[in-house]
């Protein structure tokens, strides 16, 4: 019995030990605050945009905290739903009281996450102080901003098509056009006197036997005939 007793009693100590690594691994790794210090403050937006308690706080980009919970509610002044997240924040970090809260996202269809971008007050956010975020713009109201400025780009192209390039427009254009094309027809001809000047390569060649001349004899550029001033 005695050494039964034993043996159970080391079982025993194994398996709790075995518990309490096994604890403090799961504590270590999941980033519990349960053991750190901090403080926390309420932030308040009209839309969260899918953040989720749990959700990193970041501060400039580095984390710094998580959403502790999320409580939505309506405000009876505005007559508007109001989203209220209390917020832990690490304790070795202090934010100026004009510092801004967003809600952001990570990539285009990352994880969403409160990003605090620091002010530059010399006063500091005291813990548990109510506070006020910056909405994000829905995915809706981007949507119909699109569809706006898509509407209003196919008003403008209209307006072109019937102002500019009206039925007479058009015609005058293809005429100015087609006039072009027999003027550069005529000039590769050699018609006209800028047909000619391109076609005729004794212009060329008179233009190359006095620049031969005036190499040989540049004197002639300064020669003056008496009785000339």
């Amino acid at each position: 019995m005695p050494r039964e007793s034993g043996l159970e009693f080391k079982v025993g100590l194994f398996v709790i030990a075995a518990i309490v690594c096994l604890v403090t691994f799961i504590f270590s790794i999941s980033d519990f605050s349960v053991f750190k210090k901090g403080w926390t403050c309420t932030v308040s937006f009209h839309f969260a945009n899918g953040l989720k308690k749990n959700a990193p706080v970041r501060v400039a980009g580095v984390d710094a905290g998580h959403v502790r919970s999320i409580l939505v509610t309506y405000d009876v002044v505005s007559r508007e739903p109001k989203v209220q997240i209390e917020l832990w924040i690490d304790g070795a970090m202090r934010l100026p009281d004009d510092s801004r809260f967003l809600i952001n996202q990570l990539g285009i269809l990352g994880e969403k996450y409160l990003e605090i971008m620091p002010g530059v007050s010399s006063g500091l956010i005291s813990p548990d102080t109510a506070l006020t975020g910056e909405d994000p713009v829905a995915m809706d109201a981007i949507t119909k901003t699109i569809a706006t400025a898509g509407l209003k780009l196919n008003m403008t192209l209209d307006s072109i098509n019937n102002g500019i390039l009206s039925d007479v427009n058009k015609q005058s254009l293809a005429t100015t056009l087609a006039n072009i094309a027999t003027i550069s027809e005529g000039i590769k001809m050699g018609e006209g006197t800028i047909g000619k000047f391109l076609s005729n390569t004794s212009v060329y060649e008179n233009l190359d036997e006095l620049s031969a001349d005036l190499k040989a004899n540049p004197w002639k550029l300064f020669y003056r005939p008496k009785g000339k001033k």
